[in-house]
């Protein structure tokens, strides 16, 4: 049976293998510029915002077509506990094409080969296959995704397919298991999940036991209500804080000044900014100097009628 990891990467570099046969020299091939800006889009993103039940890194920083992934046993299954590290490879014509899995942890699975190769139906290339027993829109297509893939790989622990298995062993013992509860199969997964966690552990790595730490809170960055940044206004406008606002003594201060001007400019004026004590005590932009000089005006016309006071 061809694998999905065969048919991926030879589909798209068969004719330049041709060719390179032909001239007697060694088939290269060129990951194209679309494949590239993918996974890198889709790297980032399972940085920032990783997915309950695996982890991913880059097997060498130089190369986005090969990924480390690490699987953690859902709890509450077989498989609870365990710590399963694969390598996916992506073809360079990606994602038109699937890329490829194969678990450097033993796995003992229906749907896993003996060499590791994981056969499920999402990573098989979209063709019409009836001797496979699967739907087209059972396989791949480019709107899957590495999150997609490593979900359905999860779920397909606790479900396997029995139909068409790439392991007849497993296969037969886990239904053995299903119809009449033999424990040789969840004795097995058991003593590779155990085995795996130990390594883990080896490697310093946490797995998740419960539920509650297998699955992931979301992480939300903080906004304002508005959705408006919240520095917009500091940026662009010079806004008065209530540090920045006049007191009463700086009205003070203001008056002081306006009644020595007033002193030296008219000495008829002198009375009323002794009668307001020099302080306005008014906060309305202004208004305060307006009302002096209104009152500076009716003074006057008290003193035009005999009426006025000095003091």
């Amino acid at each position: 049976m061809t694998t999905a990891a065969s048919t991926s990467q030879h589909a798209t570099s068969s004719s330049t293998m041709m060719a390179s046969s032909a001239a007697g020299t060694a088939p290269t091939t060129t990951p194209s510029s679309s494949a590239v800006r993918a996974l890198a889009m889709e790297y980032k993103s399972l940085q920032e915002e990783p997915v309950e039940g695996f982890r991913v890194k880059l097997i060498n920083d130089d190369n986005l077509f090969e990924w480390e992934v690490a699987i953690f046993g859902p709890p509450d299954t077989l498989y609870q506990g365990g710590y399963f590290k694969a390598h996916m490879k992506f073809p360079h014509d990606y994602p038109y094409s699937p890329p490829s899995i194969r678990f450097l942890t033993k796995v003992w699975h229906p749907n896993v080969y003996e060499n590791g190769d994981l056969c499920i139906s999402i990573l098989h290339p979209p063709v019409d296959d009836p001797q496979s027993g699967e739907l087209p829109c059972e396989r791949w297509n480019p709107t899957q995704n590495v999150r997609t893939i490593l979900l359905s790989v999860i779920s397909l622990l606790n479900e396997p397919n029995t139909f068409s298995p790439a392991n007849v062993d497993a296969s037969v013992m886990y239904r053995r298991w299903r119809d009449s509860q033999d424990n040789e199969y969840p004795n097995i997964i058991r003593k590779q999940a155990l085995a795996a966690n130990a390594e883990a552990k080896r490697e310093g790595i946490v797995v998740p036991m419960t539920l509650e730490d297998y699955c992931l809170k979301p992480t939300r960055k903080p906004t304002t209500e508005s959705g408006l940044d919240a520095n917009f206004y500091d940026d662009d406008f010079d806004l008065e804080t209530e540090d920045d606002l006049p007191s009463d003594d700086d009205f003070d201060e203001d008056d002081d000044d306006d009644e020595d001007e007033d002193e030296d400019e008219d000495s008829a004026t002198a009375p009323i900014s002794k009668n307001n004590g020099g302080s306005s005590k008014c906060k309305n932009n202004g208004l305060g100097r307006e009302a002096a000089a209104a009152g500076a005006d009716d003074a006057e016309s008290a003193d035009d009628s005999g009426k006025g006071e000095t003091t």
